[in-house]
């Protein structure tokens, strides 16, 4: 049966969601770091310019020892999102010119990994790729616990301690070597359509990737015992690119080649990017409310969500979580002036309708984790059995992502979400209600995680990103 090649031009084609019978018409490539500053904890790749790239691409790290003349280890990389928490920012240029520019993207991908899978999902199946398994279970005693008997974590014979008995991280010859698909990266937007790439001709498309210095921002230690910011370090020089590509014929490309002569090709494309702002409850007393007031100029861009997380900027030892939490800060009062109008009718104080709004941003797909696990609130508190195990105090309320949804019902990139035209402001009011676990009296980050719709637009001499 012969193939219709124009299907294979279509930006629509992702190897996943289209799979091809013919395995020669897909090609794997295994690209070295082309440039890398240990100094910087920086590297980049140069992408084959070749067919069209698929979201099968992956970059393959291996956490590493950093003293050398260590034989034994209790560390593991965190068991929420792998080694994806290990990057610190993620920079895709085409042309020299930035298409993605993305600050802890592993924050933005906890919401996607845990409303699209389930723990067991996550927990036997990508821990194997990117090192995370996180179950929970309930107690006979009607508390709820972290599921020791699923994960890779289990209790000392010898002692009362936990430990951990595969993904250790070692000496280079025996570390685990963890592969982070490029949709985990920002680059989500090839989950839609691929990109094709052999468009580029001679221009570069570059993958530019920092790390975190602190190796307890995606490092924990089941057992307990406290470790330093710099025990574990990425091997930079053992990092690989590998990209999936769908290959064309060549009287496809040149033809294509040939049109884009005449009529640039456009690629919209859905974006992400932060911007920060600060959380500061550090002289609220517990049960007191505290107002924070954010203004964010989208600068007249299109948004269709917009999650917001409150982070810790001083990691510390952890059992399970490293810092890829986002620390749920107790009851919360919300209302949010989108162009000049209240979104709500009036404050959203009901936490049930708050946890739901990530719901409604999601596609209806909710968040597959506990209550506790998402926040702790003073309904929490008195109405559920809380544990004493470390395990389940280390994750309690780590896991409070809040989005909303600005999406009109339409579809396609542009023209689905809503375009600012003022300055948003948003009205968030909190009540600590713990101390510790989380720790909800304390100064953090606020992260606004903003998709916005974009248009690459590559033409025969060249690139042009607008929004």
């Amino acid at each position: 049966m012969s193939l219709d090649l124009n299907d294979y031009f279509s930006l629509g084609l992702e190897s996943t969601n289209n799979p091809i019978e013919n395995a020669g018409m897909i090609n794997v490539f295994r690209t070295p770091v082309d440039t890398s500053s240990t100094n910087l904890n920086r590297i980049t790749f140069k992408f084959p310019k070749t067919g069209m790239l698929t979201a099968d691409s992956m970059i393959t790290l291996q956490p590493i020892l950093s003293d050398s003349t260590q034989t034994q280890s209790f560390l593991t990389p965190n068991f929420i999102n792998g080694m994806i928490g290990s990057i610190k920012r993620t920079r895709l240029l085409v042309d020299n010119k930035v298409l993605i520019d993305l600050e802890r993207p592993a924050l933005a991908e906890n919401v996607k990994l845990y409303s699209r899978n389930t723990q067991v999902e996550l927990a036997e199946k990508e821990y194997k790729l990117m090192g995370n398994q996180f179950r929970t279970k309930t107690n006979t005693d009607g508390s709820e616990g972290f599921d020791i008997n699923e994960t890779r974590v289990f209790d000392n014979q010898n002692n009362p301690n936990r430990t951990i008995s595969k993904n250790i991280i070692l000496q280079e010859v025996s570390s685990k070597v963890y592969g982070i698909p490029l949709r985990h990266l920002g680059c989500d937007f090839l989950e839609a359509a691929a990109l094709p790439v052999f468009l580029l001709g001679h221009r570069e498309m570059i993958l530019e990737l920092e790390f975190f210095a602190d190796c307890r921002e995606y490092v924990c230690n089941p057992e307990g015992a406290s470790f330093n910011a710099g025990d574990v370090k990425i091997n930079l020089a053992n990092a690989e690119l590998v990209s999936t590509h769908v290959m064309l014929p060549p009287e496809v490309e040149a033809n294509e080649i040939s049109n884009m002569a005449r009529q640039p090709v456009s690629y919209p494309l859905l974006d992400k990017y932060v911007v920060k702002g600060v959380i500061d409850t550090g002289s609220t007393n517990i049960g007191q409310q505290k107002s924070e007031t954010y203004r964010i100029n989208f600068q007249n861009r299109e948004v269709h969500n917009l999650m917001m997380c409150s982070v810790d900027n001083s990691p510390e030892t952890t059992l399970l979580c490293g810092n890829q939490k986002s620390i749920g800060m107790g009851d919360e009062n919300l209302q949010l002036k989108i162009n000049g109008l209240n979104l709500f009718d009036r404050p959203i104080n009901s936490q049930p309708l708050i946890y739901q709004l990530t719901t409604y941003s999601e596609d209806g797909r909710t968040l597959k984790v506990p209550l506790n696990a998402w926040n702790v609130t003073d309904l929490t508190l008195t109405s559920y059995k809380q544990s004493a195990d470390p395990l389940y105090l280390d994750y309690r309320g780590n896991f409070h992502y809040l989005k909303i949804d600005f999406s009109n019902g339409n579809q396609g990139v542009f023209g689905s979400g809503t375009t600012m035209k003022t300055a948003a402001e948003i009205d968030y009011k909190i009540t600590p209600i713990t101390a510790a676990s989380p720790k909800q009296q304390s100064k953090n980050d606020m992260f606004f995680y903003v998709t916005i719709s974009k248009l690459l637009s590559i033409g025969s001499n060249q690139v042009n990103i607008s929004y």
